[in-house]
């Protein structure tokens, strides 16, 4: 399973005493997580992809976050995953998330 997602974390040595509670974590990552899903298992944290060439814009996009390179969409065909932004479709090995190659739409 693949889930395009945006993730925020809250760092709390950045606050003095306890955490206001209006407070909203800085973004650290964007793209998929692929999750390794089984009943003997659960769910697992299989790796992570993203379109993102520069993280440096992700920390730096304030409350709101826009790139061209945000993933909106995955899909997988036989053993490929693809993985789609408005910039670019890259494709990875399903298994091993082993890069394949990308398809820049600029």
């Amino acid at each position: 399973m693949a889930i395009p997602i945006l993730e925020a974390k809250i760092f709390p040595e950045k606050y003095s005493g306890k955490i206001p509670p209006w407070v909203h974590g800085e973004y650290i990552f964007q793209g998929v997580y692929v999750l390794h899903v089984s009943l003997e298992e659960g769910i697992k944290l299989k790796g992570k992809i993203t379109h993102l060439e520069n993280q440096e814009n992700l920390l730096k996009s304030g409350y709101y976050f826009q790139s061209k390179y945000e993933i909106k969409r995955s899909l997988y065909i036989d053993n490929m995953l693809y993985t789609v932004s408005d910039g670019k479709i890259k494709i990875n090995n399903i298994k091993t998330l082993e890069s394949l190659g990308e398809i820049r739409l600029d």
